[in-house]
């Protein structure tokens, strides 16, 4: 495990981090993330509100880590662009109502139609903000952590939810609105332990609660994690219930296991038990056996999604043309859920599956330009670079780096 730790502290050092440290924005705070895929030409200078909180998370752990000895950067440097960063955001992306806006410009102006369209932004406001008040021990920030977190949860529980780029197809429930509700519950209570700070507000969810909940709803009897189910409970045969997809299983299988302290010690065995059946069931069924690699959509019981499509749904629409291209984040989240596994169970065959996916990624994902570092983020089946973006219009810092960070906490 030495020699893991050892592999993944030199990607962040030598391979990841220069490359987000020059698109800091000295001037204003923030950083920049409008990339072509190879990271050569920056296309715009706008800040989408999703990367900057993702953005000030890092700053924050690498700032922690380093403070510990466990990396060589300079903290004074990280604290100072924590510092910015988390005052940009502050300053720039929030409205009257504690929403959180979806982009803003370099200098945070705010641009037309960009508010309260997704709360996957607000999500990841929280998350930043959070590991800033944690890291640098600020009341004040977690409180407005807290704040804008509590409006989150009254907009989900009075169905005033946007989740652009992505909407949620009407009629539908989605897995992943709670999945990211369970990391922020869990980083938001994390931070309140820090400060012997109580959270009494019941519209606050907790992450015990929602890890319950995902199980309960979306995962079914053969492991499959259910990205979209009818609110009513019938099936229609769409391609989007019909779908899996591998990477948010495996993200979703780590946020859980960091949440088996909120079981009871009964039940923590069989918990652990139903998600090591999803993430085997993800990888066997996501793993593209001719050119390796995990797929981004996949049919249910494997291969190519099928289900009736409807050409006016654009979740339907994305299923269909983009299953079969390879994306860098499920396989970094892949890594870090693999370890864990095998850490919790002592099951080799994770550690097998480890191994191969490390192998794919690392053929793959690293830019052959070692001037620009980083990966080459989105690629074809067969392993080709493509010129396209993924949910945001950006390249995006923050799985690959989170994912080695916690690999390196792991094995502390």
């Amino acid at each position: 495990m030495n020699e893991v730790i050892k592999f993944y502290r030199k990607e962040i050092v030598e391979n990841f981090w220069p490359f987000w440290e020059k698109s800091f924005d000295h001037n204003h705070g923030g950083v920049f993330t409008c990339y072509t895929n190879d990271g050569s030409q920056l296309v715009s200078r706008d800040k989408y509100t999703w990367s900057q909180g993702r953005f000030l998370w890092l700053c924050s752990e690498l700032y922690q880590l380093t403070a510990e000895g466990r990396l060589p950067f300079d903290s004074a440097a990280l604290k100072s662009m924590a510092d910015k960063t988390y005052a940009f955001l502050k300053k720039h992306t929030l409205t009257d109502e504690k929403h959180v806006l979806y982009a803003v410009t370099e200098d945070g102006k705010k641009l037309e139609g960009q508010a309260d369209i997704s709360i996957y932004a607000d999500c990841f406001f929280v998350l930043g903000v959070n590991k800033y008040a944690e890291v640098f021990h600020d009341a004040e920030a977690f409180h407005l952590a807290l704040s804008v977190y509590g409006t989150i949860n009254s907009r989900v529980r009075d169905g005033r939810v946007k989740t652009e780029p992505y909407p949620i197809p009407e009629g539908f429930l989605s897995h992943s609105l709670p999945m990211i509700l369970l990391n922020v519950a869990q980083e938001i209570e994390e931070t309140a332990g820090r400060f012997s700070f109580s959270i009494e507000d019941p519209d606050v969810r907790k992450s015990g609660e929602l890890s319950r909940y995902i199980l309960d709803q979306f995962i079914a009897d053969d492991g499959r994690c259910i990205e979209l189910k009818r609110e009513n409970g019938e099936s229609g045969g769409s391609l989007l219930e019909e779908h899996l997809n591998p990477g948010h299983t495996l993200e979703a299988v780590w946020f859980h296991i960091h949440s088996l302290k909120e079981w009871k010690e009964s039940e923590r065995e069989e918990v652990l038990g139903t998600l090591s059946k999803a993430a085997i069931k993800a990888l066997k069924s996501g793993w593209d056996e001719e050119y390796g690699g995990l797929l981004r959509f996949v049919d249910k019981d494997g291969g190519k999604p099928s289900g009736r499509v409807d050409d006016e749904e654009p979740y339907c629409v994305l299923i269909r043309d983009t299953w079969d291209t390879k994306l860098w984040w499920p396989h970094s989240e892949a890594l870090y859920t693999l370890l864990l596994l095998h850490e919790r169970t002592k099951d080799e065959a994770f550690m097998e599956w480890y191994r191969k996916v490390a192998d794919y990624t690392f053929r793959t994902f690293p830019n052959p330009d070692k001037q620009i570092g980083e990966w080459i983020q989105i690629r074809s089946r067969d392993r080709e670079p493509l010129n396209k973006v993924v949910a945001l219009p950006v390249k995006d810092p923050f799985h690959v780096i989170r994912n080695f960070i916690l690999i390196m906490k792991l094995f502390k």
